[in-house]
């Protein structure tokens, strides 16, 4: 006895077939942690991923900045316009290079993890050599088993403190260079309505949208002065020794000799 099927109950079996895939992919990217899935869609949306690397470099600026300043007891956000807040990591090429290194080892180091994830079988084929068992290394219960977190987003989350710290270290042994006197740029500073500049030579530490950070090594201490009362501001540099060379001997004598 045959039974008739209803065509709106059952669908085609082409369309259950097209379907199946589909179910498979969405379930795929469900289960990859957040932070997989976001560098995917940066890497799909170049403009978000630049974006992102905008917001990451003027956030480190900031953070680096706090920690330079603080060295010298100048609170550096009073003086900060929203100008100087877009900027602030643009300044030093330090932080690009900081954030490109902190994307190149969360890679290096969250790829095993991603490979097992996207391709498990081929995983348990390789981890039958010994290179394969030190390379994918089962570290899944280790660590970040207790927050709750993917492999993935804790290596994140790692490597973002690590360049946190390296930052603010970084600033941190530039301000004390500066202060004991052996870095800086050292500058003659001509206030306005003064016709020679001052006695005594700054180091210049950087500046705002209306400020000029100085640091004044004969007095030991730090000074914002007002970008309007400057009227010059000239690199100082070292005179250097010029010796003497010894005069020329007449041609006779050294002949004669």
């Amino acid at each position: 006895m045959n039974v008739e099927t209803d065509p709106a109950v059952s669908p085609p079996a082409s369309q259950a077939v097209v379907e199946a895939p589909a179910t498979v992919a969405v379930a795929t990217r469900q289960s990859a942690p957040w932070v997989t899935q976001a560098w995917r869609r940066m890497l799909r949306e170049p403009s978000l991923l630049f974006s992102a690397a905008y917001l990451f470099v003027s956030f480190l600026g900031l953070w680096a900045n706090y920690w330079f300043y603080r060295g010298f007891d100048l609170p550096i956000l009073e003086y900060m316009q929203a100008s100087d807040y877009l900027v602030a990591g643009l300044r030093d090429p330090v932080y690009a290079l900081l954030l490109l290194s902190s994307v190149l080892v969360a890679l290096l180091v969250s790829w095993p993890e991603t490979f097992r994830r996207d391709h498990p079988e081929r995983v348990v084929e390789l981890r039958r050599r010994w290179w394969g068992r030190l390379v994918f290394m089962d570290v899944r219960g280790l660590y970040w088993k207790g927050v709750g977190l993917a492999p993935e987003t804790g290596i994140v989350l790692a490597v973002f403190w690590g360049v946190v710290m390296a930052s603010a270290a970084y600033v941190a042994s530039k301000a004390s260079y500066i202060r004991e006197g052996t870095s800086g740029n050292r500058v003659e500073v001509t206030l306005a309505g003064d016709s020679r500049p001052q006695p005594h030579s700054a180091r210049l530490l950087g500046t705002s949208g209306a400020f000029v950070f100085l640091w004044w090594p004969h007095a030991h201490r730090a000074e914002a002065v007002p970008i309007e009362s400057i009227a010059r501001l000239q690199t100082w540099i070292a005179p250097v020794a010029v010796t003497a060379k010894p005069a020329a001997r007449p041609v006779g004598q050294a002949a004669r000799r």
